[in-house]
Formats: structure tokens, sequence, C-alpha cells
């Protein structure tokens, strides 16, 4: 796979790359925002912690850097939903209920009973069966209340899905397997080091960034940075606002925020020092929404852990593909991975480089179908 070079007009230390980045996805425009929270008190923190301020100055002000309020809103919501249910779908549920759609526990939970209930409604009413529950189908159900006729059945609905279906497409694992055909010397030669089966690893790229084709569209130090000064809880709190949280659910929303924003101010130190060690701009190094970083998607602060310097240039670049594949292999087997090893224990491993069953399953789904290309 051919990989483009980007230019990288400075580094944090103000020095020309001599291990240059390699990205597959174009520019990523920053804007100012006026109304954005100042960024003084994140960067006071990281002068202290040993940043040079000249430096943190060219990064947070001088570029225009944006505070984006969804890097810890989005994480906050979906947390919080999780945990405590929607307030817009509670609404929902109890609309349906009311019209006869709806027979379970009104929770706010969006799932398969929910979903076959708004679908009733949506065929009774003439709508597009899409069973979302968002607040056009709110609206429908306010200004078009219609019961539910006598006798009409609501769709049965299969269990959702063990696997990412969006990565098991023919396009996709077409790309698989052609990543696989074309780098099989180098798969090979990572597996005599660390075990790791090749169609394994193509597997685990697949999910993570489309072999490398997708290394996220946004900048990781925004998403570190923004969620790093959101641990004042007054940034996060409006975002929740809809929800209309009670004391004890604001106070769950503090204490998880809070540790968040500290975690992610942990990997932005990270991303900071593998800036300086690569001698890249840090405002050029795209991530993924939770700051992951790389062909690989190492969060920052597991690269001097893991990641491993393959092509021997003097840097471990996570966007070279060599680099990138031996620092997986290097994960895995310091996470686990031998030889020999059965199913269970295979997934086991999987599951610390992300821990969803989902992921999991998807990455040996992948492993399978790779595994068979001739």
């Amino acid at each position: 796979m051919a990989l483009k070079a980007k230019a990288i007009p400075r580094t944090l230390f103000g020095i020309v790359s001599l291990c240059t980045l390699f990205v597959l996805v174009p520019n990523i425009g920053i804007t100012a925002n006026t109304t954005a929270p100042s960024w003084t008190p994140l960067v006071q923190r990281l002068a202290a912690d040993g940043f040079p301020q000249t430096e943190l100055k060219s990064i947070f002000y001088d570029s225009h850097l944006t505070y984006d309020p969804d890097a810890m809103g989005s994480k906050m919501r979906t947390l919080y939903i999780r945990k405590y249910g929607s307030r817009l779908v509670r609404t929902i549920q109890v609309k349906l209920k009311a019209l006869g759609y709806y027979t379970k526990t009104v929770d706010g939970f969006y799932g398969r009973n929910t979903k076959s209930a708004i679908m009733g409604y949506q065929k009774a009413a003439g709508l597009p069966q899409s069973g979302k529950a968002d607040k056009a189908l709110l609206s429908a159900l306010q200004t078009h209340p219609i019961k539910r006729p006598a006798g009409m059945p609501l769709p049965i609905l299969p269990k959702a899905a063990n696997v990412y279906e969006i990565i098991l497409t023919p396009t996709r694992l077409a790309e698989a397997r052609a990543f696989y055909k074309a780098n099989l010397p180098l798969l090979s030669r990572m597996r005599s080091v660390y075990g790791v089966p090749e169609h394994v690893t193509v597997g685990l790229m697949t999910v993570e960034t489309r072999v490398g084709k997708f290394l996220g569209d946004q900048l990781a130090l925004q998403n570190l940075a923004s969620m790093a000064l959101a641990e004042n809880y007054a940034l996060v709190a409006p975002l929740l606002a809809e929800e209309r949280p009670n004391a004890s659910q604001t106070a769950w929303a503090r204490k998880v925020s809070q540790q968040k924003a500290k975690w992610a101010y942990k990997e932005l130190k990270a991303l900071l020092h593998y800036a300086e060690h690569n001698k890249v701009d840090p405002l050029s190094i795209p991530g993924s929404v939770y700051g992951a970083i790389g062909i690989c998607q190492f969060m920052p602060s597991n690269v001097p852990k893991f990641g491993i310097d393959a092509d021997g240039d003097g840097c471990t670049n996570l966007f070279t593909l060599e680099d990138a594949v031996f620092s997986i292999g290097n994960y895995l087997k310091k996470h686990g991975w031998k030889d020999n090893m059965t199913d269970a224990q295979q997934r086991k491993t999987l599951y610390r480089y992300n821990h969803s069953n989902t992921y999991v399953n998807t990455i040996l789904a992948v492993a399978e179908h790779v595994k068979k290309t001739p």
C-alpha cells in the first residue's frame, strides 16, 4: 500500500522532522472560536509539567485551536444514556404505550421492543418504518396520535448482531484481502517475532482503520485537550441539560467527567511527547474521537510501552506501516498472545486491545475470511 507523506511545517520544538509523519487523510482545518472557553488553565498546567510556554502558546493560541465541547459531551451523553436511559426515548415510550404500541416498562432504553413499537406506529401512520427514536418521531406522535389498529401485529425483530456489520461488507473484506496479499512478507516477518498470525493482524487493522485507509478525521490533540479542559464540570453540564439529571445523576456525571478529563490530560501529555520524539507538529496528527493515533490506533501513552521502531529509523512512527504492524504484534504478545492458544485465550487477548466482545467477534470474522484468501 502506498503511503502519502504529509508536509510538516514545524514541530513542538520548531525543528523540521527527520521522521516524516505519514497520513492517509487530507489536511485537517482548524478555525477560531471566539466563544470557546480559555485554554489558559490547561496551558498553565502543561507549563507546570515542563512543556515550553513559547511552544504551548504556538499550539493553543497562535494556531486558533478550537475547543470542541462535543469531545467530552458526546462521550458523557453516551455514558449517561447507557446508565440512566434517554429522556427523549422515555417520552416516546410513554406516548407509544398510550397508543397501544409499546407494552413493556417505560425505562428510556432503546432496544428491540421500542424499535418494534415505533415501526408499528410508523406503519399505521403511513410513515417510513425507520424505527428511529428521534425528535421527528416525537413530533409525529404529538400531531398524529394514531392508536394501534385492533389485531395489528408488530414487527418481530432479530437480536442485535454480535459483529460490526459495517465492517463485514464486500468492500471492506476486499480491502482486507488486498492488504493481506500486498503485505504478506511484512505480516509474516512480524509473526516470526511475536507469533501473531497474519490474518488476525489484518482483522484487527481492518476494524481499527480499514487497514490504514482511515486514520480519523479529527485532530487527536484537539479532542484530548478539549476533554482535559472539561475537568471543569461547568463546561459539561449544558451538554446534559436536555436529559434534566437529578442531584444524584448530576453527581455521577460530575465524577465521571472529571475522571475522564484527568485521563485525557495524561494522554495529551503523552501525545505532545510523541510529537517531540518524532519531531512532528502535534497539530498535524489525526486521531479517533478518543485520541487514538496511527494505523494501529494506540492511545499516545501506549506508544512508549508497546511501540516498535521496526524500520530502524530512530522513530516509533505509528503512521508508517512497518512500525504499526510490529507494534500490534508487540502489544498482543505482551498482553498474553502465544502459540497454540485456544479460541477463548485468543479472544481474551484481543479483548485487551478494546474491551468489546463485538469488537473481538468482528476481528475474528474478518480474520477467517482473510485466511481463505488464495
